[in-house]
């Protein structure tokens, strides 16, 4: 979903801020539309977290930092207005909240500079957080594209980006999960066991126990409910003919989908 920045018009902004009041940062490594969402909002029903964007994408905060070309691998950051800009953000809830410590970090571009982040913000956890291929496919296509106004065709032409999309993002999160040793479980494991999964986190035990793993969750246009997969419901909106056209494309991926955990359709993992 594309917004507006929330608080400038200065593309790199400078607030003040106290460099020795950080947080620790947890960077959710996520691709759109993988249900990171209903995560953060879990997540976030600790006493010790917090979000410094109401979606937990501070990239929205950054004019500069949230233009088209966010997801450009050589997109230039100032990097001093990013930290300024989230520590100040930061700071200003902390001095309202006084036992909040954990920044739960969730913009999806982050993952092409990931190395950088952990640099300017050295405390901090790494997640890796994915969603079943076919569900992304059919969540971005259904969110974003109007399909029911669209040709056979114009489907089978706007499934085949959103595929290559999955398996470029899904890559950076490999490489990122084998590199940087990223903790890692996909959007199916967090729904069938919130609270093992919640344990496998990086994080203070006294803050993983403070985590209400009931949360009732509120997320885009769905009723506030427990975590629970939309996967069935979505990927029920593709046709047979679509289904069979992501297969072709996630057979040639085999690998790259085993690695989280996942087949195409009617293929099993060795």
């Amino acid at each position: 979903m594309e917004s507006t920045s929330d608080e400038s018009t200065d593309p790199w902004p400078k607030p003040a801020f106290d460099n020795e009041v950080q947080p620790h940062f947890l960077f959710i490594i996520t691709p759109p539309y993988s249900g990171s969402t209903a995560l953060a909002e879990l997540l976030n029903s600790s006493h010790r977290t917090t979000f410094i964007q109401e979606r937990a994408e501070g990239q929205w905060l950054v004019p500069g930092m949230c233009k088209n070309d966010r997801w450009d691998t050589g997109k230039q950051i100032d990097w001093d207005s990013v930290k300024a800009t989230w520590l100040a953000k930061y700071q200003a809830i902390q001095r309202l909240v006084k036992n909040v410590d954990i920044v739960i970090e969730k913009s999806p571009p982050n993952m092409v500079r990931i190395k950088q982040l952990t640099y300017f913000f050295p405390k901090h956890s790494l997640l890796a957080f994915n969603r079943n291929p076919y569900a992304n496919c059919a969540s971005i296509m259904y969110r974003n594209y109007e399909p029911s106004n669209k040709s056979q065709e114009e489907r089978y032409q706007i499934l085949e980006v959103l595929a290559r999309s999955w398996i470029d993002k899904s890559n950076i999160i490999r490489q990122i999960v084998k590199e940087l040793h990223a903790d890692m479980f996909t959007y199916e494991n967090f729904c069938s066991d919130v609270s093992g999964c919640i344990k496998k986190i990086d994080l203070p035990l006294d803050v993983i126990s403070s985590i209400n793993v009931e949360s009732i969750v509120e997320v885009k246009d769905y009723h506030p409910q427990k975590i629970l997969s939309q996967n069935e419901r979505q990927i029920s909106n593709l046709n047979t003919e679509e289904i069979n056209l992501l297969t072709n494309i996630f057979l040639k991926e085999i690998e790259l989908l085993c690695f989280f955990g996942y087949t195409p359709f009617n293929v099993i993992c060795k």
